[in-house]
Formats: structure tokens, sequence, C-alpha cells
């Protein structure tokens, strides 16, 4: 299983993530809120970089993500590093 390139984004609309993804894979994004007692939850799915996550939540809220490839038949292809920021 091959590492799916990650990178995180503060913006004003939201969190921004970027990810590398080939032309047949199927991407679902997962967040986990509050580190790590907290169920990751899956927030995309067969989703395009980027994505724009405009959820609220507030001021010093842990987010964590991660994107996960699977082919087309639903097999996991590949997934990413955590990526993580504490909200301003």
């Amino acid at each position: 299983m091959h590492t799916v390139k990650i990178d995180l984004t503060l913006t004003p609309e939201g969190r921004h993530l970027a990810f590398s993804k080939e032309l047949l894979e199927v991407a679902h994004v997962f967040r986990r809120v509050g580190g790590e007692a907290g169920p990751w939850q899956r927030v995309a799915v067969n989703t395009r970089s980027p994505y724009l996550d405009t959820d609220v939540f507030a001021p010093g809220t842990q987010l964590e993500y991660y994107v996960q490839h699977e082919t087309q038949q639903g097999t996991a292809e590949a997934r990413s590093h955590l990526v993580s920021t504490t909200l301003p």
C-alpha cells in the first residue's frame, strides 16, 4: 500500500486539503475532532482534490485528517499520513 500526499492549509473559508489522486482512484476524507479520544468520521466520499472542510468549530479545537484511496472495486489501496491543526 503506497502513501498518499496530503497538505492542510487554513483559509478564511475553512480547512483546505490538497492530496494526490490518480484518475481511477476513489478518495475518501476522514476527520477526527478533539484528538485521540474522538472517533474518526468520513466527511467526504469519492471526493476530488482540493477538498474544503467548512464545518464550524470553536477556537482551540484540534482537528486531524487523512485520505484513504480505494480501487473502483472498494479495495483499500493507499492512505495518507495524518495532518492536524488546532483552530485559532
